[in-house]
């Protein structure tokens, strides 16, 4: 019996597109947290995606060792963080 590993499907469908369809609906100078909330109403079945990714990481992750994905709200922190770094 072989390793078992995390599904390797895209997590985020169209990430891009989504990600400044986001953007786009948010005031200028929009908290993280603002953005949070947008993506989880926009796109639920996104998020639900982030959430069982994470949990299928941490059933598998060995003891000691950290998980190779952050957890779903800094997953999205990472989106914000870059989306914004990329635009300025």
């Amino acid at each position: 019996m072989g390793k078992i590993h995390v599904s390797k499907s895209e997590i985020i469908k169209d990430k891009t597109n989504k990600i400044q369809k986001v953007f786009a609906d948010l005031k200028e100078g929009s908290s993280l947290e603002e953005f949070i909330e947008a993506f989880k109403q926009n796109y639920p079945e996104d998020w639900d995606r982030i959430v069982k990714r994470y949990n299928e990481h941490k059933k598998l992750r060995k003891k000691g060792k950290s998980y190779p994905m952050p957890e779903p709200d800094r997953y999205l922190e990472n989106i914000y963080n870059n989306y914004l770094s990329k635009k300025n």
